[in-house]
C-alpha cells in the first residue's frame, strides 16, 4: 500500500512539473504587468469590485501563462486571432 502511494505521488510530481515548462519562460515582471492590466480593465471597464477583479485576473493569468510562451507571444497571437480571448472566458 505504501508503495502505491509513493508511486502515485511520483507520477503526480512528474506530471505537474512537465506542464509548468511553458510558465518558466514568463518573467515575474511580465506576470505582474499582465495582472495589473487585467485588474485595471476589470475594475474600470467591467465594473467589478476589487475582490472579484482579483479572482478573475488570477484565473486569467493562469490560463494565459499555460497557453502562451511569454507576454510578447500572448500579445502577438491574441492581436492576430481575437477568438483566443475565449480561452479565459470560464474565469
Amino acid at each position: 500500500m505504501k508503495n502505491i502511494i509513493i508511486i502515485t505521488f511520483f507520477f503526480l510530481f512528474i506530471s505537474c512539473n512537465s506542464s509548468n515548462k511553458k510558465s518558466e519562460s514568463w518573467t515575474p515582471e511580465e506576470k505582474d504587468d499582465v495582472f495589473k492590466e487585467c485588474v485595471k480593465y476589470a475594475i474600470d471597464i467591467e465594473k467589478m469590485n476589487i475582490e472579484k477583479a482579483n479572482d478573475y485576473c488570477y484565473c486569467s493569468l493562469d490560463v494565459i501563462v499555460e497557453n502562451f510562451e511569454n507576454k510578447d507571444d500572448a500579445d502577438e497571437k491574441i492581436s492576430k486571432d481575437t477568438s483566443l480571448r475565449s480561452l479565459w472566458q470560464g474565469c
